[in-house]
Protein backbone atom coordinates (compact mmCIF):
# COMPACT_ATOMS: atom_id res chain seq x y z
CA UNK A 1 0.00 0.00 0.00
CA UNK A 2 1.73 3.22 -1.14
CA UNK A 3 2.57 5.61 1.70
CA UNK A 4 1.61 3.12 4.41
CA UNK A 5 4.21 2.55 7.11
CA UNK A 6 4.26 -0.99 8.48
CA UNK A 7 5.38 0.28 11.85
CA UNK A 8 1.75 1.06 12.68
CA UNK A 9 0.91 -2.62 12.27
CA UNK A 10 3.62 -3.35 14.84
CA UNK A 11 2.12 -0.72 17.17
CA UNK A 12 -1.32 -2.31 16.82
CA UNK A 13 0.02 -5.77 17.61
CA UNK A 14 1.97 -4.49 20.59
CA UNK A 15 -1.04 -2.60 21.95
CA UNK A 16 -3.08 -5.81 21.69
CA UNK A 17 -0.36 -7.86 23.41
CA UNK A 18 -0.14 -5.34 26.24
CA UNK A 19 -3.92 -5.19 26.63
CA UNK A 20 -4.23 -8.97 26.89
CA UNK A 21 -1.28 -9.35 29.27
CA UNK A 22 -2.31 -6.47 31.51
CA UNK A 23 -5.94 -7.62 31.60
CA UNK A 24 -4.87 -10.44 33.92
CA UNK A 25 -3.75 -7.88 36.47
CA UNK A 26 -6.53 -5.38 35.94
CA UNK A 27 -9.19 -8.06 36.57
CA UNK A 28 -7.41 -10.02 39.30
CA UNK A 29 -9.67 -8.60 42.04
CA UNK A 30 -12.63 -10.56 40.60
CA UNK A 31 -10.84 -13.90 40.85
CA UNK A 32 -9.24 -12.96 44.16
CA UNK A 33 -12.68 -12.70 45.76
CA UNK A 34 -13.68 -16.04 44.25
CA UNK A 35 -10.55 -17.73 45.60
CA UNK A 36 -11.23 -16.39 49.09
CA UNK A 37 -14.85 -17.56 48.97
CA UNK A 38 -14.06 -21.09 47.80
CA UNK A 39 -10.92 -21.90 49.78
CA UNK A 40 -11.26 -19.70 52.85
CA UNK A 41 -7.62 -18.60 52.59
CA UNK A 42 -6.33 -15.61 54.51
CA UNK A 43 -6.19 -12.45 52.41
CA UNK A 44 -2.44 -12.12 52.84
CA UNK A 45 -1.59 -15.64 51.71
CA UNK A 46 -4.02 -15.42 48.78
CA UNK A 47 -2.42 -12.14 47.69
CA UNK A 48 1.02 -13.78 47.52
CA UNK A 49 0.16 -15.41 44.18
CA UNK A 50 -0.54 -11.99 42.70
CA UNK A 51 2.62 -10.55 44.26
CA UNK A 52 4.68 -13.42 42.81
CA UNK A 53 3.38 -12.58 39.35
CA UNK A 54 5.04 -9.18 39.86
CA UNK A 55 8.24 -10.22 41.62
CA UNK A 56 9.17 -12.89 39.09
CA UNK A 57 9.09 -10.30 36.31
CA UNK A 58 12.58 -9.54 37.59
CA UNK A 59 13.59 -13.03 36.42
CA UNK A 60 11.48 -13.52 33.30
CA UNK A 61 11.58 -10.06 31.70
CA UNK A 62 15.37 -10.04 31.06
CA UNK A 63 15.09 -13.60 29.71
CA UNK A 64 12.24 -12.58 27.43
CA UNK A 65 14.29 -9.59 26.27
CA UNK A 66 17.31 -11.74 25.41
CA UNK A 67 15.17 -14.22 23.49
CA UNK A 68 13.49 -11.37 21.65
CA UNK A 69 16.86 -9.90 20.69
CA UNK A 70 17.81 -13.31 19.26
CA UNK A 71 14.54 -14.54 17.73
CA UNK A 72 12.21 -11.56 17.59
CA UNK A 73 8.70 -10.93 18.97
CA UNK A 74 7.27 -13.11 16.20
CA UNK A 75 8.48 -16.12 18.20
CA UNK A 76 8.55 -14.90 21.79
CA UNK A 77 5.15 -13.16 22.05
CA UNK A 78 3.14 -16.26 20.97
CA UNK A 79 5.09 -18.32 23.52
CA UNK A 80 4.11 -15.75 26.13
CA UNK A 81 0.47 -16.02 25.11
CA UNK A 82 0.58 -19.79 25.49
CA UNK A 83 2.30 -19.59 28.89
CA UNK A 84 -0.15 -17.03 30.24
CA UNK A 85 -3.16 -18.83 28.81
CA UNK A 86 -1.99 -22.13 30.29
CA UNK A 87 -1.28 -20.49 33.65
CA UNK A 88 -4.82 -19.10 33.81
CA UNK A 89 -6.45 -22.36 32.70
CA UNK A 90 -4.44 -24.36 35.25
CA UNK A 91 -5.30 -21.84 37.98
CA UNK A 92 -8.90 -22.83 37.33
CA UNK A 93 -7.97 -26.42 38.26
CA UNK A 94 -5.95 -25.55 41.38
CA UNK A 95 -6.89 -27.29 44.61
CA UNK A 96 -4.11 -26.10 46.91
CA UNK A 97 -2.45 -22.80 47.73
CA UNK A 98 0.87 -23.94 46.26
CA UNK A 99 -0.72 -24.95 42.98
CA UNK A 100 -2.24 -21.49 42.77
CA UNK A 101 1.17 -19.90 43.51
CA UNK A 102 2.83 -21.87 40.71
CA UNK A 103 0.11 -21.57 38.08
CA UNK A 104 -0.80 -17.92 38.56
CA UNK A 105 2.37 -16.59 40.17
CA UNK A 106 5.10 -18.38 38.22
CA UNK A 107 3.53 -19.28 34.87
CA UNK A 108 1.55 -16.04 34.92
CA UNK A 109 4.69 -13.97 35.44
CA UNK A 110 6.49 -15.79 32.62
CA UNK A 111 3.56 -15.27 30.26
CA UNK A 112 3.19 -11.57 31.03
CA UNK A 113 6.94 -10.98 30.63
CA UNK A 114 7.17 -12.92 27.36
CA UNK A 115 4.26 -10.94 25.95
CA UNK A 116 4.92 -7.39 27.16
CA UNK A 117 8.72 -7.13 27.04
CA UNK A 118 9.23 -8.02 23.34
CA UNK A 119 6.04 -6.20 22.32
CA UNK A 120 7.38 -3.00 23.86
CA UNK A 121 11.08 -3.35 23.01
CA UNK A 122 10.44 -3.86 19.28
CA UNK A 123 9.04 -0.34 18.88
CA UNK A 124 12.50 1.20 19.22
CA UNK A 125 13.52 -0.26 15.86
CA UNK A 126 10.55 1.24 14.05
CA UNK A 127 10.26 4.77 15.45
CA UNK A 128 12.63 7.57 16.41
CA UNK A 129 11.08 11.06 16.44
CA UNK A 130 7.56 9.70 16.98
CA UNK A 131 8.66 6.99 19.40
CA UNK A 132 6.73 8.61 22.27
CA UNK A 133 3.50 8.63 20.28
CA UNK A 134 3.90 4.96 19.42
CA UNK A 135 4.71 4.00 23.02
CA UNK A 136 1.74 6.04 24.24
CA UNK A 137 -0.61 4.04 22.04
CA UNK A 138 0.85 0.79 23.36
CA UNK A 139 0.47 1.99 26.96
CA UNK A 140 -3.13 2.91 26.17
CA UNK A 141 -3.71 -0.69 25.16
CA UNK A 142 -2.70 -1.84 28.65
CA UNK A 143 -4.72 0.87 30.39
CA UNK A 144 -7.85 0.09 28.39
CA UNK A 145 -7.76 -3.57 29.42
CA UNK A 146 -9.83 -2.97 32.55
CA UNK A 147 -12.52 -1.20 30.55
CA UNK A 148 -12.82 -4.20 28.21
CA UNK A 149 -12.03 -7.24 30.33
CA UNK A 150 -13.40 -6.33 33.75
CA UNK A 151 -17.04 -6.53 32.67
CA UNK A 152 -16.31 -9.55 30.44
CA UNK A 153 -14.76 -11.53 33.29
CA UNK A 154 -17.47 -10.46 35.73
CA UNK A 155 -20.09 -11.77 33.26
CA UNK A 156 -18.21 -15.04 32.70
CA UNK A 157 -17.87 -15.65 36.43
CA UNK A 158 -21.53 -14.94 37.09
CA UNK A 159 -22.61 -17.30 34.29
CA UNK A 160 -20.07 -20.12 34.50
CA UNK A 161 -18.34 -19.90 37.86
CA UNK A 162 -14.78 -18.71 38.37
CA UNK A 163 -13.05 -21.95 37.33
CA UNK A 164 -14.60 -22.22 33.88
CA UNK A 165 -14.46 -18.45 33.48
CA UNK A 166 -10.69 -18.24 34.05
CA UNK A 167 -10.12 -21.17 31.65
CA UNK A 168 -12.06 -19.34 28.92
CA UNK A 169 -10.16 -16.16 29.78
CA UNK A 170 -6.89 -18.07 29.31
CA UNK A 171 -8.01 -19.25 25.88
CA UNK A 172 -8.91 -15.68 24.90
CA UNK A 173 -5.44 -14.48 25.93
CA UNK A 174 -3.56 -17.26 24.09
CA UNK A 175 -5.62 -17.20 20.89
CA UNK A 176 -6.06 -13.44 20.90
CA UNK A 177 -2.38 -12.70 20.30
CA UNK A 178 -0.55 -15.92 19.28
CA UNK A 179 -1.66 -16.36 15.66
CA UNK A 180 -1.57 -12.63 14.85
CA UNK A 181 1.89 -12.18 16.37
CA UNK A 182 3.29 -15.17 14.47
CA UNK A 183 1.88 -13.91 11.19
CA UNK A 184 2.50 -10.16 11.30
CA UNK A 185 5.31 -9.25 13.71
CA UNK A 186 8.61 -8.14 12.19
CA UNK A 187 11.72 -7.31 14.21
CA UNK A 188 12.82 -4.27 12.21
CA UNK A 189 11.88 -2.34 9.03
CA UNK A 190 14.40 -4.15 6.84
CA UNK A 191 12.59 -7.42 7.56
CA UNK A 192 9.60 -6.19 5.54
CA UNK A 193 9.54 -6.87 1.80
CA UNK A 194 9.90 -3.40 0.19
CA UNK A 195 7.74 -4.54 -2.73
CA UNK A 196 4.79 -5.18 -0.42
CA UNK A 197 5.09 -2.17 1.84
CA UNK A 198 6.28 1.13 0.45
CA UNK A 199 8.52 3.11 2.73
CA UNK A 200 9.24 0.26 5.13
CA UNK A 201 12.94 1.04 5.30
CA UNK A 202 12.39 4.70 6.07
CA UNK A 203 11.62 6.39 9.37
CA UNK A 204 7.89 6.99 9.75
CA UNK A 205 8.27 10.77 9.39
CA UNK A 206 8.27 12.37 5.98
CA UNK A 207 11.76 12.51 4.42
CA UNK A 208 13.69 15.72 4.92
CA UNK A 209 16.71 17.06 3.09
CA UNK A 210 18.99 16.23 6.00
CA UNK A 211 20.05 12.62 6.35
CA UNK A 212 17.91 10.77 8.88
CA UNK A 213 19.39 9.15 11.99
CA UNK A 214 19.01 5.42 12.13
CA UNK A 215 15.77 4.21 13.64
CA UNK A 216 17.37 3.02 16.85
CA UNK A 217 19.46 6.13 17.69
CA UNK A 218 20.18 6.36 21.41
CA UNK A 219 22.64 7.74 23.95
CA UNK A 220 24.24 4.32 24.57
CA UNK A 221 23.81 2.49 21.23
CA UNK A 222 24.38 -1.26 21.15
CA UNK A 223 25.77 -1.54 24.69
CA UNK A 224 25.39 -4.90 26.39
CA UNK A 225 23.30 -5.31 29.54
CA UNK A 226 26.44 -5.63 31.66
CA UNK A 227 27.89 -2.45 30.21
CA UNK A 228 24.58 -0.63 30.70
CA UNK A 229 24.55 -1.71 34.35
CA UNK A 230 27.68 0.38 34.87
CA UNK A 231 25.84 3.57 33.89
CA UNK A 232 23.79 5.94 36.03
CA UNK A 233 20.87 6.17 33.53
CA UNK A 234 20.30 2.40 33.71
CA UNK A 235 19.77 2.49 37.47
CA UNK A 236 17.82 5.73 37.27
CA UNK A 237 15.32 4.15 34.88
CA UNK A 238 15.25 1.00 37.04
CA UNK A 239 14.18 3.10 40.04
CA UNK A 240 11.79 5.10 37.85
CA UNK A 241 9.94 1.81 37.32
CA UNK A 242 10.34 0.52 40.89
CA UNK A 243 9.09 3.67 42.64
CA UNK A 244 6.41 4.36 40.04
CA UNK A 245 4.86 0.90 40.36
CA UNK A 246 5.01 1.02 44.18
CA UNK A 247 3.06 4.29 44.09
CA UNK A 248 0.49 3.08 41.56
CA UNK A 249 -0.10 -0.31 43.15
CA UNK A 250 -0.59 1.15 46.63
CA UNK A 251 -3.44 3.31 45.36
CA UNK A 252 -5.11 0.94 42.91
CA UNK A 253 -4.90 -2.16 45.11
CA UNK A 254 -6.38 -0.46 48.17
CA UNK A 255 -8.69 2.09 46.56
CA UNK A 256 -11.88 0.07 46.97
CA UNK A 257 -11.14 -0.75 50.60
CA UNK A 258 -10.53 2.96 51.28
CA UNK A 259 -13.80 4.17 49.77
CA UNK A 260 -15.75 1.46 51.59
CA UNK A 261 -14.11 2.56 54.85
CA UNK A 262 -15.35 6.07 54.07
CA UNK A 263 -18.90 4.77 53.63
CA UNK A 264 -19.20 5.39 49.88
CA UNK A 265 -21.50 3.23 47.81
CA UNK A 266 -19.48 0.38 46.22
CA UNK A 267 -21.48 0.43 42.97
CA UNK A 268 -20.83 4.14 42.53
CA UNK A 269 -17.14 3.65 43.32
CA UNK A 270 -16.82 0.91 40.69
CA UNK A 271 -18.01 3.12 37.83
CA UNK A 272 -15.88 6.02 39.03
CA UNK A 273 -12.77 3.82 39.10
CA UNK A 274 -13.72 2.56 35.65
CA UNK A 275 -13.87 6.18 34.51
CA UNK A 276 -10.35 6.64 35.90
CA UNK A 277 -9.21 3.91 33.51
CA UNK A 278 -10.65 5.85 30.58
CA UNK A 279 -8.75 8.98 31.61
CA UNK A 280 -5.57 6.95 32.09
CA UNK A 281 -5.93 5.68 28.53
CA UNK A 282 -6.39 9.24 27.27
CA UNK A 283 -3.35 10.34 29.28
CA UNK A 284 -1.27 7.56 27.69
CA UNK A 285 -1.95 8.83 24.17
CA UNK A 286 -1.64 12.50 25.10
CA UNK A 287 1.59 11.88 26.99
CA UNK A 288 3.16 10.06 24.07
CA UNK A 289 2.33 12.86 21.64
CA UNK A 290 3.42 15.66 23.99
CA UNK A 291 6.69 13.97 24.94
CA UNK A 292 7.78 13.88 21.29
CA UNK A 293 7.34 17.65 21.21
CA UNK A 294 8.14 18.90 24.72
CA UNK A 295 10.51 16.26 26.05
CA UNK A 296 10.10 13.20 28.26
CA UNK A 297 11.12 14.81 31.56
CA UNK A 298 8.60 17.66 31.32
CA UNK A 299 5.68 15.39 30.49
CA UNK A 300 6.64 12.91 33.20
CA UNK A 301 6.97 15.80 35.66
CA UNK A 302 3.54 17.18 34.74
CA UNK A 303 2.03 13.74 35.16
CA UNK A 304 3.71 13.42 38.56
CA UNK A 305 2.25 16.73 39.77
CA UNK A 306 -1.22 15.62 38.74
CA UNK A 307 -0.72 12.16 40.31
CA UNK A 308 0.34 13.66 43.66
CA UNK A 309 -2.63 16.03 43.58
CA UNK A 310 -4.93 13.08 42.90
CA UNK A 311 -3.45 11.06 45.76
CA UNK A 312 -3.95 14.03 48.12
CA UNK A 313 -7.60 14.28 47.08
CA UNK A 314 -8.11 10.55 47.54
CA UNK A 315 -6.38 10.44 50.91
CA UNK A 316 -8.55 13.28 52.25
CA UNK A 317 -11.90 11.59 51.54
CA UNK A 318 -13.92 11.83 54.73
CA UNK A 319 -17.40 10.42 54.08
CA UNK A 320 -20.12 9.33 51.68
CA UNK A 321 -20.84 12.92 50.65
CA UNK A 322 -17.44 13.22 48.92
CA UNK A 323 -18.57 11.77 45.57
CA UNK A 324 -17.55 14.89 43.63
CA UNK A 325 -14.08 14.75 45.23
CA UNK A 326 -13.76 11.08 44.20
CA UNK A 327 -14.70 11.97 40.62
CA UNK A 328 -12.08 14.74 40.52
CA UNK A 329 -9.54 12.23 41.85
CA UNK A 330 -10.42 9.81 39.04
CA UNK A 331 -9.86 12.48 36.40
CA UNK A 332 -6.70 14.03 37.84
CA UNK A 333 -4.99 10.81 38.92
CA UNK A 334 -6.02 9.01 35.74
CA UNK A 335 -4.62 11.65 33.40
CA UNK A 336 -1.54 12.14 35.57
CA UNK A 337 -0.57 8.50 35.68
CA UNK A 338 -1.47 8.12 32.02
CA UNK A 339 1.10 10.80 31.16
CA UNK A 340 3.69 8.96 33.26
CA UNK A 341 2.97 5.43 32.05
CA UNK A 342 3.41 6.48 28.44
CA UNK A 343 7.06 7.34 29.23
CA UNK A 344 8.07 4.14 31.00
CA UNK A 345 9.24 2.35 27.88
CA UNK A 346 10.17 5.25 25.62
CA UNK A 347 12.72 6.70 28.08
CA UNK A 348 14.80 3.48 28.22
CA UNK A 349 14.51 3.23 24.42
CA UNK A 350 15.82 6.78 23.99
CA UNK A 351 18.81 5.92 26.14
CA UNK A 352 19.69 2.33 25.30
CA UNK A 353 18.08 1.20 22.05
CA UNK A 354 20.35 -1.13 20.11
CA UNK A 355 20.96 -4.80 19.41
CA UNK A 356 20.68 -5.69 23.11
CA UNK A 357 17.77 -3.45 24.05
CA UNK A 358 15.41 -6.34 24.74
CA UNK A 359 17.63 -7.64 27.54
CA UNK A 360 18.24 -4.13 28.90
CA UNK A 361 14.56 -3.22 28.88
CA UNK A 362 13.70 -6.53 30.50
CA UNK A 363 16.08 -5.77 33.37
CA UNK A 364 14.66 -2.25 33.78
CA UNK A 365 11.14 -3.67 33.72
CA UNK A 366 12.22 -5.91 36.60
CA UNK A 367 12.25 -2.80 38.76
CA UNK A 368 8.51 -2.63 38.25
CA UNK A 369 8.27 -6.27 39.28
CA UNK A 370 9.91 -5.48 42.60
CA UNK A 371 7.64 -2.46 43.03
CA UNK A 372 4.54 -4.52 42.38
CA UNK A 373 5.70 -7.08 44.93
CA UNK A 374 6.45 -4.46 47.61
CA UNK A 375 3.67 -1.89 47.22
CA UNK A 376 0.37 -3.64 48.05
CA UNK A 377 1.48 -5.70 51.08
CA UNK A 378 3.53 -2.79 52.47
CA UNK A 379 0.48 -0.54 52.32
CA UNK A 380 -1.61 -3.25 53.95
CA UNK A 381 0.92 -3.59 56.77
CA UNK A 382 0.93 0.16 57.36
CA UNK A 383 -2.87 0.21 57.47
CA UNK A 384 -2.95 -2.67 59.94
CA UNK A 385 -0.46 -0.80 62.13
CA UNK A 386 -2.08 2.64 62.02
CA UNK A 387 -5.74 1.95 61.19
CA UNK A 388 -5.61 4.52 58.39
CA UNK A 389 -4.58 4.81 54.75
CA UNK A 390 -3.16 8.31 55.16
CA UNK A 391 0.39 7.07 55.79
CA UNK A 392 0.36 4.51 52.93
CA UNK A 393 -0.97 7.15 50.52
CA UNK A 394 1.72 9.58 51.71
CA UNK A 395 4.31 6.90 50.89
CA UNK A 396 2.69 6.59 47.46
CA UNK A 397 2.99 10.35 46.86
CA UNK A 398 6.67 10.40 47.88
CA UNK A 399 7.33 7.43 45.58
CA UNK A 400 5.78 9.40 42.70
CA UNK A 401 8.14 12.30 43.43
CA UNK A 402 11.10 9.93 43.69
CA UNK A 403 10.35 8.40 40.30
CA UNK A 404 10.15 11.88 38.74
CA UNK A 405 13.58 12.75 40.17
CA UNK A 406 14.92 9.49 38.72
CA UNK A 407 13.73 10.52 35.25
CA UNK A 408 15.65 13.80 35.42
CA UNK A 409 18.74 11.88 36.54
CA UNK A 410 18.34 9.45 33.63
CA UNK A 411 18.23 12.50 31.32
CA UNK A 412 16.53 11.22 28.13
CA UNK A 413 16.84 14.82 26.89
CA UNK A 414 20.42 13.92 25.91
CA UNK A 415 19.05 11.61 23.23
CA UNK A 416 16.81 14.39 21.93
CA UNK A 417 19.74 16.81 21.77
CA UNK A 418 21.94 14.26 20.00
CA UNK A 419 19.26 13.59 17.44
CA UNK A 420 18.66 17.30 16.81
CA UNK A 421 22.38 17.89 16.41
CA UNK A 422 22.63 15.04 13.92
CA UNK A 423 19.73 16.35 11.86
CA UNK A 424 21.01 19.91 11.79
CA UNK A 425 24.67 19.16 11.31
CA UNK A 426 24.73 16.34 8.76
Amino acid sequence: MPGFYYGWVIVGLSALANALAWSVRSTFALYYVSLLEEFGWQRGEAAVGYSLSWLLILVFAPLAGRLSDAYGPRVVVPIGGMLLGAGLALTGRAQTLWEYYFYFGVLGAAGVAFMMTPATAVIGAWFTRSRGTAMGIIAAGASSSAVIFYPLNAWLISRLGWRRAIAIFGAIVALGIGPLAALFYRQRPEDVDPNSCSGAKEAMEKPSRAPQPRAGSSVFPDVTLWAAMRTVPLWATFFMWLLGVIAYQIVTTHQMAHVLDMGLDPGTAVWIFGMAGVFTTAGNILGGILSDRLGREWVFGLGSILAVAGIALFSSLSGPSDISQLIIFAVVFGIGYGLRISQLAVIPADLFYGRNFGAIFGFINGGGGIGGFIGPPFAGFLFDSTGSYRFPFAVSAFAVIGSAIAVWIAAPRKARRARNTMEKGT
